[in-house]
């Protein structure tokens, strides 16, 4: 290329440096600012030769750490990366935090020397806010949503107690009818608090409590009461792993997601039919299993299974399976679903071996 042009192409770069709505800064192979852009000034508020022969730690903020740091330089000095890019919280001359996406390059020469750095900012703020408020609108309509539910799940079970409540009070309700009433009271009651315990599981997630423990154990429990209460229903099967060794998790929460599963698949077989519950390991986790076969998950109803409020029962909040996927995930594990129509269905819950 003639040095013309090759001037002129410089110039080309130079006026496309300057004028970048991204703040952009060039330092020299020992990291101090050579030159800056319009576009810094105004992001950060220093004036140009305020930063000129400074060090880029000027627009170190609390939240950047030693360690990113660390990373950031290892792979713009390793010649077969060159760059980093990432997100950080630089800050401006008057203090202010600015989320910036930044991608700093090193620039070699035809030796492969580093003859400087270019830094890009693209600031994030606005991107940030916009966030925040439709995460916001978000949250007032799943808000709404779920007080329409909590109304109409806590509406009924409160008016059949009230009617029985009544019908008691009155004294005129024949001795051999009394005792239907109060399995009513007793039966509403029961389901008034389960309701309510599941909405505040759902909005009020408890802190992960992990305690070694173990998996087989606890299953067979579940097992254990679960065929008691379906004593005239389905077949309850077991099968537990004995090489699973004690692990860590939070007993009473697995406990509750092993349940809500279990319960699922006792409540879609209606009476007849087999739940086999097992467990196993795989890939560095522990496996829980449910397995029924029963009519099977339908294709759409796939799609919301473990949205909230989202349920085919006649009765219930659709909260169990949003609940057993957020304790799951908190553990570092995850729900995996496996179904086909008249089939029957298998859930799978996996949990990390290693916790800590």
């Amino acid at each position: 290329m003639p040095p013309s042009s090759e001037h002129e192409l410089a110039l080309t770069l130079y006026q496309a440096f300057l004028r970048s709505n991204d703040a952009m800064l060039f330092c020299d192979p020992k990291g101090t600012i050579r030159d800056v852009n319009d576009a810094f000034t105004r992001h950060y508020g220093w004036k140009r030769e305020e930063v000129v022969g400074q060090n880029p730690r000027l627009l170190r903020s609390q939240y950047t750490t030693t360690d990113t740091y660390r990373e950031m330089w290892s792979r713009i000095m390793d010649p077969k990366v060159g760059f980093w890019r990432g997100e950080l919280v630089n800050r401006a001359k008057n203090g202010r935090e600015l989320p910036v996406v930044l991608t700093i390059t090193a620039v070699r020469d035809e030796d492969g020397e580093i003859v400087g750095y270019v830094s890009n900012d693209m600031d994030i703020g606005e991107l940030r806010r916009l966030q925040e408020r439709v995460a916001q609108s978000e949250a007032l309509a799943h808000l709404g949503q779920m007080a329409a539910v909590v109304a109409h799940e806590i509406r009924n079970p409160l008016g059949s107690i009230v009617m029985a409540a009544r019908q008691l009070a009155s004294g005129t309700l024949p001795t051999e009818d009394r005792e239907l009433v109060l399995n009513i009271i007793t039966d509403e009651s029961r389901r008034l608090n389960e309701t309510l315990t599941n909405f505040l599981a759902y909005s009020r997630p408890r802190p992960l409590k992990l305690e070694r423990g173990d998996l087989n154990a606890m299953a067979a429990d579940v097992a254990l009461i679960i065929a008691g209460d379906a004593s005239t229903g389905p077949l309850i099967q077991t099968e537990f792993d004995a090489k699973l060794v004690p692990l860590r998790f939070d007993h009473d929460q697995i406990r509750q997601v092993t349940w809500n599963i279990a319960l699922n698949a006792v409540q879609a077989l209606e009476g007849k039919g087999t739940v086999r519950i097992s467990t196993g390991l795989r890939d560095g986790f522990a496996l829980l299993r449910v397995e029924d076969d029963g009519p099977g998950i339908s294709p759409a109803a796939r799609d919301d299974l473990f949205q909230p409020f989202k349920t085919t029962k006649s009765h219930g909040t659709g909260l169990g399976l949003a609940i057993a996927d957020h304790i799951v995930r908190a553990h570092g594990g995850r729900i995996e679903v496996e179904s086909s129509p008249e089939h029957g269905a298998a859930f799978t819950v996996l949990l990390p071996t290693a916790q800590g």
